[in-house]
Parts: structure tokens; sequence; C-alpha cells
């Protein structure tokens, strides 16, 4: 059984494809190469935001053409759009032969080796090859519900897994050459298993035998806790980035969006990321034209913005997503004006973010080297900037040493090695 996995979707889909390509490896099948090689295609698709959704229906669309040239290749659809749509999908794609929801993760792989009907596909062990970068999910779903938010639709609420196989997962790695871990989850600073909190996990994992690095994402707001803030500012292997969604900076959208913090919350956190740890770097996220969201609620939005000063963010237009409450408000913010206010908020971050790179021209910056491709370094710093570097070889995979930053873009850097 050959197969192929598209994913279309955040890091969390990403992550959840790896796990089921290394499942289905475990079970004697192989990866294809393409369409053509695949004995069974696989689309892991996110429905959080409408964009993701239609590359999903678009690329469901090549695959119904591709189906009429070979009519045995399976089609499965699994993920959170295959959750929120269901048998929805197979009426609007006939091609489609199975559908497995994101609640259903942990059986996705052996309902694939029972659709492709092969008996001779036992289980065995496979030598996973890992990289210096290993995601690892801590846990899924949310309880929050956000008015806009499917997740805790599709994902259902939070569930954390065992503390112990999740430091058993990191000693394999670390065992194997990675260097940095990055712990995933829906609102991963509200992780609790048993008598263990993100806190301690944390403490547990920087432990760990040759991991130099720990990251994680995405936090809460509403969950940043002052002890979590005080590891990060102690522990040396923990780094200095975090990815806090403000969502938007007035408080009438906040109460609206039931974010369950204020503004003046939100930057009292800041507030305190940057008394703790003064070179960190904050990132976040923006929604623009959410219903209701007047001219001097988005301006409120652009003032912070100027204020805090973001590392970088993302900015997205809302887009109405069934079974949320928010979608019963009538949408009353125009699709141009979101536009517009998404071109402004992104001018400024992108001027924001040049400013903030352009001040480490000149200066030292310890990398991690994440991969090296036809002599270039792809490296990382501690706050999370990617570093290019010339004339790089193999060897220096997985090694950190300084970079004397010569050069900055807005989502990069450019330097040499000291």
């Amino acid at each position: 059984m050959n197969f192929l996995i598209k994913t279309i979707g955040c890091q969390m889909n990403i992550c959840e494809s790896e796990k089921l390509g290394f499942a289905l490896l475990a079970y004697g099948a192989s990866k294809a190469s393409s369409f053509v090689a695949a004995d069974i295609i696989i689309l892991n698709a996110c429905c959080v935001r409408s964009q993701a959704e239609q590359k999903a229906f678009s690329y469901l669309g090549r695959l119904e053409e591709f189906k009429l040239e070979k009519s045995n290749v399976k089609i499965v659809v699994v993920g959170c759009m295959a959750e929120r749509l269901g048998t929805k999908l197979k009426q609007r794609f006939k091609s489609v032969d199975l559908i497995i929801g994101a609640k259903e993760t942990d059986s996705i792989a052996l309902k694939i080796v029972n659709l492709y009907g092969n008996n001779t596909l036992k289980r065995k062990k496979i030598n996973v090859v890992f990289d210096v970068v290993k995601y690892v999910i801590v846990m899924r779903g949310c309880n929050n519900y956000c008015s806009y938010c499917i997740v805790p639709f599709v994902r259902g609420n939070e569930k954390s897994f065992s503390a112990r196989d999740i430091i058993n997962e990191c000693i394999l790695a670390a065992e194997n050459g990675t260097k940095e871990i990055i712990l995933l989850g829906q609102n991963v600073n509200s992780y609790l298993y048993k008598n263990v909190n993100f806190t301690l996990l944390i403490k547990k994992i920087v432990s760990i035998k040759n991991i130099e690095r720990v990251r994680f994402m995405t936090n809460h707001p509403k969950d940043l806790s002052d002890d979590l803030i005080n590891v990060m500012a102690t522990e040396s292997k923990v780094c200095s980035h975090i990815h806090l969604p403000m969502q938007s900076a007035s408080n009438k959208i906040l109460k609206a969006m039931n974010r369950k913090y204020t503004y003046e919350h939100y930057l009292g956190l800041i507030s305190k990321l940057r008394v703790a740890i003064p070179d960190i770097n904050i990132t976040t996220d923006i929604i623009v034209g959410f219903p209701g969201e007047t001219e001097k609620d988005f301006e409120e939005t652009l003032k912070a913005i100027k204020n805090i000063r973001f590392g970088w963010l993302y900015v997205f237009k809302y887009s109405h997503r069934p079974r949320t409450k928010i979608a019963e408000m009538i949408d009353d913010v125009t699709l141009v004006e979101k536009k517009r206010r998404h071109s402004i908020i992104l001018k400024e971050s992108n001027k924001i973010s040049i400013e903030i790179a352009s001040s480490m021209i000149g200066s030292l910056q310890t990398v991690l080297v994440e991969k090296v491709d036809k002599g270039i370094i792809e490296a990382r710093t501690e706050s999370g900037r990617k570093v290019f570097i010339n004339g790089g070889n193999e060897k220096y995979l997985g090694l950190q040493f300084n970079v004397c930053i010569k050069e900055a873009k807005i989502n990069s850097l450019f330097g040499c090695i000291v």
C-alpha cells in the first residue's frame, strides 16, 4: 500500500500528519511521491478559517478529476474539516471513500488500513528519523469557546496527555539527535495532567540530557501565570519567545469574542514578560472586521500594536464559521472594509518588524542550525527569528554557535559565523 498525505492547516495538523505517516509505515505501507504512485491519498485539512477550507475543497476537486483516470485509488479525508462536515463531504465530492474526524485521531491509521483491505499489513517496529527540532503534542481541544472559534466543536474539550508519555517521547527524540522541543496545544499553557501543570512539565523537559531548547505554542492570555513567566526567565533552555494572541485591543470586542480578559489585563502581561525577560520576542494574532467592530474599535487595536511593538503578528480577516456563537450575529463589516483594516495592520506590523530586526544588525546572536541546503545554513535565534548563513555543510546541522548579523528583512536575518 502506497500512501500520500496532503496537509492543509496549522502546525498541529502537520504534526498529526507526521504521526499518521509513521503509523502507516509501521503497518508496512510505503510513502508515495505523487498521485500516480499512490494507492491511498489522504487529505488532513483544517476548518478553523474559511481560507484553509477553500484550499481543501480545491484539492479535493483535483483528486476527483484524478480518480476519473485512476478509479482504484482511495481518497480519505481526516482532521478538523472531516469532523465539521462529515458525510456532507461525500455529497459534494463523491470520489471520497472514507471520512475520519479529528476526534478519532488515534484510530485513523487502522481505519485506513482496513479500508485498503490488505490483511497482510501487520504492525512492526520502524526506525523513526528525528529532526533537530521536534514538535510534541501535549494536549488537544479547548474549553474556552471563543465566540468565533470552531475548535471546541471539531476537537472537543481539552485533553492533556500523560506527562510520562510526553517525557518519554522527548527523551527518545533527544537520544536520536533532536536539540529543540516545541510543545503544542490549542491552549498549551492550560495543560494539566494529574498533578503536573504546564510549568512543571517544562521543568521536567529542560532537565532531559541533550535537549538544548524548549518552546511552546499557542498560549491563552487568561492562563499565562506568574509561575510560567518565572520559568521562562530562569530556565536557560526555555526560549525568549512567546506567541500570545491578543485578537483585539477593544474591550467591547474582546467581550463579544468571549476572550475572558480585558486589554488592560493583556497589557499587564506584556509588562510582566518584559520586566522578567527584557529581550523577549512577543508575537500575536489579530482579527479585523469582527461583527460589531467600529472604526473606533479598530483604531484601539492599531494603537495597541504601535505601543506594544510585537516582533511580528498574524492578522486575519474575520470569516463566518458555522456552529460558533457569533455565527448568529450579522457580519456587518464589509469585505472591502476588512481588507482595508487588514492592509493597515499588516503595513504597521511590517514596519515595526523591520525596525526591530534592523536593530539586531551588528549584534551577536546564538543560533541553532535546523537545516543545510545547497550550502545555505538555515538557523534560528532563541527569540524565534530565522537566520541564513552562506557557506555551510551538513556538519553544522544541530549545532549552536554565534552569528554576527549583517542584514535584516521583515521575517529573516542574514549573517556570518563568528
